[in-house]
C-alpha cells in the first residue's frame, strides 16, 4: 500500500473517532450524566473543538498524502 493512499485511510479513521467521540461526549451531557453548568454552551464547545480538530488533521493529512504522492509513494 502507498504512504499516499495511508496517509487518506488515516484521515478518514481518525476524523470517524473525532466525531464518535465529539457525539459521545454530546450525548453524556444531554442525558445529564455529565453535570454542566449550561448544556448549550458545553455542547456548542464540544462541537466546535471538534471541528477544529477534525479540520487541523485533514488538512495535514491531505498535505502528507500530496506530498507522498509527488515523491512516487
Amino acid at each position: 500500500m502507498k504512504k499516499s493512499a495511508r496517509a487518506l485511510i488515516g484521515l478518514v479513521i481518525i476524523d470517524a473517532l473525532i466525531v464518535v467521540g465529539a457525539a459521545w461526549m454530546v450525548w453524556q451531557v444531554r442525558i445529564d450524566a455529565w453535570h454542566a453548568p449550561d448544556p448549550d454552551a458545553a455542547i456548542s464547545t464540544i462541537t466546535s473543538t471538534a471541528g477544529g480538530a477534525i479540520g487541523i488533521i485533514t488538512a495535514l493529512l491531505l498535505m502528507a498524502s500530496f506530498v507522498h504522492r509527488r515523491r512516487g509513494n
